[in-house]
């Protein structure tokens, strides 16, 4: 019995030292083929080095340290893409979906602090011929989670290595990820949910200025952007001597942009994102114009046919804008101030901006206070389908002191208006080409003072002569109204917002110099 009970255990010792050194027999061969896998089977358009390379068999995970990758197109000598990284790891590798089903699968990628640096001007456009099917290999990857830690990505212009986008402080986790690799596939890659977060990102990044956001939080229910900014590269006066034509300077601030329930399909004929509802808080936006410019005789499409031509599909169907702030300022006239307008508390409400075929009518309903204290609001309308691009905008504005606009009269139209303009109300209906509609306005007296060239002084024969022409306030409906027309031709190479303020400047003028009556 002893001799039998020692045999036993010594073939237990013998077994666990067989597995013992077969495991690690097992552990040096498999590190051995991956070492020479990496550094002598990669594709030729990618470069690997790493400091060292751990495998763990037995619960199937593998961790490269210290990579450092470059990847570049196949007929070009100049890497497009450069990747480093503290680690990658991947970890429980399924062996019988690998061996038996041509099947990648792991539970997780982890990647540490990886740092990618992209140039996209060197990066050729892919072969458009058709991928022949694979006998052999994997034809699937499978993972439970794709965990990006503390990583960071920098976009550049190859020509001037300048910054076109970035990212800091990337963190990302997505859930479920399965990747076909047989070719022909309609939807080649699918997840179940992501967790995106990251700070000091550059969206744009353009010769004028800088489009960027403090920090993003994403996930499939909400995005959360935080200090949206178009910062500018230039101060107003410096600007104007980089352009050889007029240009906006803009500056704009958002500190808090939420889109509920975001959808991408990436799948489809053309890219496309659909987002339930978007909020808009606090924005401020700044916009400045040298018009001692030469003008930007380009044509400038309407707001439809502009959502039209996009080169993506886009859905939005309810987009609300609360207690934003908007200013519009004009230089003129040399060694003056610029004449300016602003809307404060500004609240809109924007339904359906959509290209799609089967769009909605979009509908705009903007409430504000102009210069401050006259509440005006705002709706417009137009069919983004329609290719003439019709359009409907009416609106009001109610106890307007005259005088709150000199400001911007005085610089602009070398006058000064005095009265106050108790209500107003606008209809106006136009295209691409022209447009037309009517205004009513009660008001008490109006009137323009002109001014001497180059002087606050009142040109008192100037001023007579054009206050001949306005009425006083009389010849008015039973509700106190003189009512005007309005007539406007589009100049195509001017704004939307041009077309706007042409078209209520021509029934202001209409309204006030006309016979008063309402068109029957």
């Amino acid at each position: 019995m002893t001799i039998l009970k020692g045999k036993k255990i010594s073939l237990f010792l013998f077994l666990i030292g067989f597995f013992t050194l077969s495991y690690f027999l097992l552990q040096w061969w498999a590190k051995n083929y991956v070492e020479d896998f990496l550094s002598q089977k990669l594709p030729s358009e990618l470069e690997l080095k790493h400091a060292d390379l751990n495998i763990n068999i037995l619960f199937g995970n593998v961790t490269l340290h210290d990579a450092i990758i470059k990847i570049k197109s196949t007929d070009s000598l100049k890497h497009h893409t450069f990747l480093e990284l503290k680690s990658l790891d991947l970890r429980s590798l399924k062996y019988s979906d690998l061996l038996f089903n041509e099947t990648l699968s792991l539970s997780k990628i982890v990647l540490k602090e990886p740092k990618i640096r992209f140039y996209p001007d060197r990066k050729s456009k892919p072969n458009k011929q058709k991928a022949k099917p694979k006998k052999k290999g994997i034809k699937d990857i499978e993972f439970n989670e794709l965990n990006i830690v503390n990583g960071g990505i920098t976009i550049f212009d190859a020509k001037t290595d300048r910054i076109k986008s970035s990212a800091e402080s990337l963190n990302l986790k997505v859930s479920e990820i399965k990747i076909d690799l047989k070719p022909n596939v309609n939807k080649p890659f699918s997840f179940k949910a992501y967790d995106l977060k990251a700070r000091n990102v550059i969206l744009g990044n353009s010769n004028y200025e800088t489009f960027k956001i403090s920090q993003l939080n994403l996930n499939k229910d909400t995005w959360k952007l935080e200090n949206l900014q178009i910062v500018p590269k230039y101060s107003k006066t410096a600007l104007s001597q980089h352009l050889k034509k007029e240009r906006d300077h803009i500056i704009l601030n958002i500190p808090k942009v939420f889109l509920n329930n975001v959808d991408f399909n990436f799948f489809e004929n053309r890219f496309g994102i659909v987002i339930t509802s978007a909020e808009i808080i606090n924005p401020k936006l700044k916009v400045y114009r040298d018009k001692l410019l030469p003008d930007d005789l380009t044509v400038k499409p309407l707001y439809s046919k502009s959502l039209r031509n996009l080169d993506i599909n886009l859905a939005i169907k309810k987009t609300e804008i609360k207690n934003g702030y908007i200013s519009y300022a004009e230089l003129v006239e040399k060694d003056k101030n610029a004449g300016e307008l602003f809307f404060n508390q500004v609240d809109a409400t924007i339904n359906q901006i959509s290209n799609h075929k089967n769009a909605d009518t979009t509908e705009i309903n903007i409430h504000s206070k102009l210069m401050g204290t006259a509440p005006l609001e705002l709706q417009w309308r137009f069919d983004v389908n329609n290719t003439t691009d019709a359009f409907e905008v009416s609106g009001s504005i109610n106890n307007l002191q005259a005088n709150l606009l000199n400001p911007f009269f005085k610089p602009n139209l070398n006058a000064l208006a005095e009265g106050t303009l108790q209500q107003m109300f606008f209809t106006f209906y136009g295209n691409t080409l022209e447009a037309k509609g009517e205004m009513k306005m009660k008001y008490e007296d109006f009137e323009f003072k002109i001014l001497r060239q180059n002087s606050f002084k009142i040109n008192k024969v100037l001023t007579t002569i054009g206050n001949l022409f306005i009425s006083d306030g009389s010849k008015t409906d039973p509700e106190g109204f003189r009512h005007g027309a309005i007539e406007a031709e589009r100049d195509a190479t001017k704004s939307f917002f041009n077309y706007l303020w042409i078209n209520i400047k021509n029934g202001v003028i209409s309204t006030l110099t006309g016979n008063g009556n309402q068109k029957k």
